[in-house]
């Protein structure tokens, strides 16, 4: 490598480097653009013909901001809401909270094992941490929504332009990928079809897999379904666990409360129709050649909340969709690089 190559190089890491310093704080929007661009460029497609690219970007735009942002807006205000009423809920519990009488469990407990069980001591402990990281969450919450609006304001920017140039910077991105023509045209082809897969088999399954079976927590009268239906949806993205993490125990909760009915209605509904949306949409949606394994989900959700917060569990996927489509290729078509 000669001097001038070396040069180039470095110029090249450094302002790269200054480059993601500057765009770190807003990773997450960034992120943000691109997915909600590449799911919605098949609309700005069909549009486009009758709008023109500028008008259409900004149609498409207007639909991200009331067809996604707002609902998902206000859906949140309705969990915060019931997350207050379950954290009030929590730091008001007593022995006959909830009108189950815990000094009755207790007894039983004791007839049955012979041991003395402190339910109201075991569960102080969870009680008050619960409480203090929903009040924290909430605080967090209240504190950051100046950035939130600006990095929101950030995300709409860009993702007109995305829509609106979306095929040249694909264009660009082609010509400066060192690697053959046709090699590069199968990398993003994979990379698209992946992404795809991920995004309908993963995301799009959790979502519609947390709303049915909070539909179900609705019908059996379990309070604060809001917030219990957004904590399904999360446990969704989560393989082998599930919105099970929830409606098992509102099926407890229920018969505690000696509700058999709604109980047992509750327990069918969730074992068959909620077990139906997964069996019947995943192999639906998801292109069994981009499909990827359970295991490498778990790890894409885990590592991106860790990595990016919450965005990560749509992210983390992805990211893992992308390098086993990168690999393929490379595998592939090893002999002609």
């Amino acid at each position: 490598m000669n001097e001038r190559k070396g040069f180039l190089l470095l110029l090249i890491g450094i302002l790269s480097a200054l480059a993601f310093m500057m765009l770190r704080p807003f990773l997450v929007y960034l992120l943000g653009s691109v997915i909600l661009a590449f799911v919605l460029h098949p609309v700005f497609d069909r549009i486009r013909a009758y709008t023109g690219d500028q008008i259409g970007a900004g149609l498409i735009v207007f639909l991200a901001v009331f067809a996604a942002i707002m609902p998902v807006a206000l859906t949140t205000a309705f969990v915060m809401e019931d997350a207050r009423s379950v954290a009030s809920d929590f730091s008001d519990f007593e022995g006959t909270s909830f009108g189950i009488n815990i000094d009755a469990i207790e007894n039983q407990i004791l007839e049955l094992t012979g041991q003395e069980v402190n339910i109201d001591e075991v569960l102080s402990t969870a009680i008050e941490g619960f409480v203090s990281i929903t009040a924290g969450n909430f605080s967090e919450i209240v504190g950051f929504v100046t950035d939130i609006f600006i990095g929101l304001s950030v995300m709409l920017f860009l993702l007109y332009y995305m829509i609106r140039d979306g095929e040249e910077f694909i264009v660009w991105l082609r010509g400066i990928i060192p690697m053959p023509e046709d090699m590069t045209g199968k990398l993003l082809g994979r990379v698209d079809q992946t992404t795809w897969a991920v995004i309908k088999g993963h995301v799009l399954v959790a979502v519609i897999q947390g709303l049915v079976a909070g539909l179900g927590l609705f019908l059996a009268g379990v309070p604060n379904f809001f917030f219990w239906t957004f904590i399904m949806v999360i446990l969704s993205f989560i393989p082998l666990i599930g919105s099970g993490l929830v409606w098992v125990p509102a099926v407890i909760y229920l018969l505690l409360l000696n509700r058999a009915g709604p109980a047992i209605f509750l327990l069918l509904y969730s074992t068959i129709v909620v077990g139906l949306t997964d069996n019947f949409l995943r192999p639906l949606l998801v292109d069994e050649d981009a499909d990827l394994h359970p295991a490498t989900i778990l790890v894409g959700v885990i590592g991106g909340v860790f990595l990016l917060g919450a965005p990560g569990l749509f992210v983390g996927p992805i990211i893992l969709g992308v390098l086993k489509s990168t690999l393929m290729v490379f595998r592939n078509n090893y002999e002609d690089l």
